[in-house]
């Protein structure tokens, strides 16, 4: 089969699909070919050109693409690509993906309730436990102050809670590793390295925690499908197909599965091309009532202090 695809004044030619190729694979050959994101491409088919809106599985056949089709390629911004989720009415919420063998891992994104990874119940009952192991200077603050900071909806967790979890869930899964993959910096941060067998990943975006989830066996459902349900946090599923349900998810992965790792650092770095992270710090912000500008949270929290003021803009 032959498919010739027109990028503005460049002409590519396809000649590894058939038929029965599917959309997804013609998108992604397309990326290898001009190096666009399936995300980011806008594929018109037929005469006149009109958008294709396929699934990801449907064939080639299908849709219509037939030997010696002329497509044409446009490549979506950010801007347009954020107009077009809110107008697409899919179920699918699925937005970046890495195909391995198998299957593919995929960022899945749940709502935002300002709770996503860190559940206060575990980390106030782990650190009440140990007043050793999780002292006043450990936790930067009194015990008791830190338990009602971290039981708060809008407060965010760090090493210390990832550390907790991962003992936690060592007694609820016989799991242990974490691994957290930070988006900005590349850093992979592991919590409880060297001594077990499974872990799991997440990938820190400074705006939330991605669980890092696989295509699951049966084996491992009840245990992957109430890990997920009881962090009730943003994840990076690896799925049979795109447009597979969460049920078949896994959550559980060997410490030695390479291609887990490496495909949630390409994740990672997608979304740090893509600009999906942001870091408190990091903010640049603006006092809306007196207009002075403010740099990270910390920032923003000595000023209200300071004048009582409440209301903060971000601006680049």
């Amino acid at each position: 089969m032959r498919i010739r695809v027109r990028e503005r004044d460049k002409v590519h030619v396809i000649t590894n699909l058939t038929d029965t190729s599917t959309f997804l694979e013609l998108k992604q050959s397309i990326q290898t070919l001009t190096g666009i994101s399936p995300l980011h491409q806008e594929l018109k088919i037929g005469y006149p050109p009109r958008v294709c809106k396929a699934g990801d599985q449907d064939t080639l056949i299908s849709i219509g693409i037939q030997n010696g089709e002329v497509i044409i390629l446009s490549e979506l911004s950010l801007s347009e690509l954020d107009s077009q989720s809110i107008a697409n009415t899919s179920s699918t919420k699925d937005t970046i993906f890495i195909r391995v063998e198998n299957g593919f891992v995929i960022l899945r994104e749940m709502d935002d309730d300002n709770s996503c990874l860190f559940r206060a119940i575990v980390i106030i009952e782990h650190i009440k436990k140990d007043s050793e192991k999780y002292s006043d200077v450990v936790l930067g603050r009194s015990r008791d102050e830190y338990c009602s900071w971290i039981a708060q909806r809008n407060s965010w967790g760090g090493a210390i809670e990832l550390a907790i979890f991962a003992s936690h869930y060592k007694v609820v899964f016989d799991i242990q590793e974490i691994r957290s993959i930070d988006v900005k910096s590349g850093r992979i941060d592991r919590y409880g390295q060297g001594n077990y067998s499974q872990c799991v990943y997440i990938i820190y975006s400074g705006i939330r925690e991605y669980l890092c989830l696989k295509y699951l066996s049966s084996i491992l459902v009840d245990q992957s499908n109430l890990f997920q349900t009881y962090l009730d946090y943003d994840s990076i599923a690896f799925t049979p197909t795109t447009e597979a349900g969460p049920e078949f998810d896994q959550t559980i992965f060997d410490v030695s599965d390479e291609i887990t790792l490496t495909a949630s650092i390409e994740i990672a770095d997608k979304m740090k091309q893509m600009r999906k992270y942001t870091y408190t710090a990091d903010f640049t912000l603006r006092c809306d009532q007196c207009k002075k500008g403010l740099k990270g949270d910390k920032e923003a929290v000595q000023h209200a202090k300071e004048t009582g003021h409440s209301n903060f803009v971000e601006y680049a």
